[in-house]
């Protein structure tokens, strides 16, 4: 096991890999015990996470199909939400067993670094308490939802890059009605370039911060 995560690969999936395809391909790395940092862009995608109730999806699902939306169950935590293009995901597969690390501080590492990422472009960004995530005032810029099998962590976060408010006006996104979201280009003071570019801030950010944060909770 490498004792850094700098180690460990890092892996890019394009826009047109599927959510369940995505899902796949993580259950294999968990399976065979490999750790990985991934980074993707998911084509348009409602995902039911383990709390989902039929409630959270306001419109009939051949309304879905008709917007190019496909639907997937989630082994993930969490209710409704949504990924398509212009939304950041990344999944660190992590084996917090081995390493030490509690599910509730891999959870707000993965919020620490939404956080620390839009500082990057002028973004104050603040967890709420008693909710997940992260959030500029009260609309909802980042989202955090993992599954743990075998000791592993997988599934991730995801970060509005670009806006966002369409998609998640058909759905009750994280058991919340009317929760606003917002995203890095509407917030920014500095520029949003393309995606690729903020997900080579995030990949740099999470192997900077990543070895010190597996130090302190192995610690801990």
């Amino acid at each position: 096991m490498p004792d850094r995560f700098a180690e460990i690969p890092v892996l890019r999936w394009t826009q047109d890999l599927s959510y369940e395809e995505a899902s796949h391909r993580q259950e294999e790395r968990v399976s065979n015990g490999e750790e990985a940092l991934i980074l993707c862009e998911h084509p348009p995608t409602i995902t039911l996470g383990s709390a989902a109730e039929p409630g959270d999806l306001l419109q009939p699902i051949e309304y879905y199909a008709s917007q190019g939306i496909t639907i997937h169950e989630s082994p993930r935590g969490g209710k409704v939400t949504y990924h398509g293009p212009g939304q950041l995901v990344v999944y660190p597969i992590i084996n917090l067993r081995a390493r030490g690390v509690t599910v509730h501080g891999h959870l707000r590492f993965l919020e620490d670094l939404m956080i620390g990422l839009s500082e990057r472009y002028g973004v104050k960004v603040q967890r709420i308490e008693g909710k997940s995530g992260a959030w500029v005032d009260h609309r909802k810029i980042g989202f955090v939802g993992v599954r743990v099998r075998k000791g592993f962590s997988y599934h991730g976060l995801s970060l509005n890059v670009s806006p966002q408010h369409d998609p998640f006006s058909g759905i009750v996104p994280c058991g919340m009605p009317n929760l606003h979201v917002t995203s890095l280009q509407e917030e920014a003071v500095r520029p949003v370039s393309s995606l690729w570019d903020v997900a080579d801030r995030m990949e740099a950010l999470a192997l900077e911060r990543l070895p010190e944060y597996l130090d302190k909770e192995s610690a801990a």
